[in-house]
């Protein structure tokens, strides 16, 4: 059973109050692109910018070729972005629908235009089970729907906050991001672990099936 589809098995039977994503967050904004704004990877440019190529299976992550910014303009996008701890960042433009929540105090790094900012209203909703919640198959399915654009597609931010979400209370959107952290962490120890096992085998394999030539041995 995939991590998406056991979080819909999670809320069968769950009795919930299905509201509009607007009702349930205090903001929605977005990061800024350079434009005559500020400009990358200059002399003095020490911070992170933030795309949707470095919001990878849940995580931020910071790459070599990820493009950076100075001080100045990591003020200027924060004016705009107003990153906090909690905020669950969302891939709006080009490859929709990816999602971060944001663990760690972000003090030297920023998004662009095209990465959405959901800050959720904390009282009303858990910032990793609305991170979840949007990454499951129905809601995926719901809001691509309201995907514009070509040859590079968007989510508008209007249709994104008008998007029906089912809000259990609280101690139960708890108990889902417990099991789910769980899951997770496991799911990424068996991938690892199968990842080092393949690695073995082909280093075996090419240790066992490799011959010297007739010409070698002459």
């Amino acid at each position: 059973m995939s991590k998406l589809s056991f979080m819909e098995k999670l809320l069968e039977g769950v009795e919930v109050e299905w509201k509009a994503l607007g009702e349930v967050i205090k903001s929605l904004k977005t990061g800024l692109n350079p434009r005559k704004n500020f400009q990358l990877n200059t002399a003095d440019a020490n911070n992170f910018y933030v795309t949707v190529r470095e919001i990878q299976n849940g995580k931020i992550v910071f790459l070599d070729k990820t493009d950076r910014v100075n001080n100045s303009a990591l003020k200027l996008i924060n004016n705009r972005s107003n990153l906090e701890v909690g905020d669950i960042l969302f891939s709006g433009t080009g490859t929709v629908g990816r999602t971060a929540v944001i663990e760690i105090n972000p003090e030297n790094w920023n998004v662009k235009e095209g990465v959405y900012v959901i800050k959720p209203d904390q009282k009303v909703i858990n910032s990793r089970y609305l991170s979840y919640l949007l990454n499951t198959q129905y809601i995926v399915k719901e809001y691509s729907k309201k995907i514009v654009g070509s040859p590079v597609v968007s989510l508008p931010m209007s249709e994104l906050k008008k998007l029906q979400i089912p809000v259990p209370p609280s101690d139960i959107q708890s108990k889902i991001v417990r099991i789910l952290d769980t899951y997770t962490a496991l799911t990424a120890e068996l991938t690892a672990e199968l990842t080092a096992r393949q690695k073995q085998y082909e280093y075996y394999r090419e240790k066992l099936l490799t011959f010297p030539k007739v010409d070698d041995e002459a």
